[in-house]
């Protein structure tokens, strides 16, 4: 090693690169969320350790941000005067919408931030991942709301 090598112009290369490198990993860490949340989806009901589903777990990010629309949602269709006057037709009528958003809305926003953050072919794969493993994980979501009578995203946590 050289004494009288600047050190500073590694240090500021490799922060450098850390910079660049941070939306790559939050990409590849949403995209095995994305993964894992379609993979155990199906079967989130199927196992049980007593009273609780562990396979469940990995819904619960978007059963909470569900419950957080529904609800802005339900204040919207009131303030509007859109309400049927009971709450379970308002409900019925605002839950597709709110899974919509709930499906949507990470991605569109994660997207954002890779778009503005990188550039050139990397953006172009990274929002390429990210539209592929999160349509994927809305099309199980939805198949699974549909076509199955335990209604995980119909939980109401405020």
């Amino acid at each position: 090693m050289n004494p009288y090598e600047n050190t500073r112009s590694q240090s500021t290369d490799s922060s450098a690169k850390t910079a660049r490198s941070w939306p790559s990993i939050a990409v590849v860490c949403v995209c095995i969320y994305y993964t894992a949340s379609a993979l155990t989806l199906p079967f989130a009901g199927a196992v049980w350790i007593g009273e609780f589903p562990p396979l469940a777990i990995v819904q619960f990010p978007k059963s909470i941000l569900k419950s957080v629309v529904h609800q802005g949602l339900m204040s919207a269709v009131h303030a509007f005067g859109w309400s049927h006057g009971s709450r379970s037709p308002d409900y019925s009528m605002i839950h597709p919408w709110a899974m919509a958003i709930m499906a949507i809305a990470p991605a569109l926003l994660l997207i954002a931030i890779v778009t503005y953050c990188t550039a050139g072919r990397t953006r172009i794969r990274l929002v390429q991942s990210i539209l592929i493993f999160a349509t994927l994980d809305a099309l199980v979501t939805f198949w699974i709301d549909l076509s199955s009578n335990w209604k995980l995203f119909n939980a109401q946590y405020f």
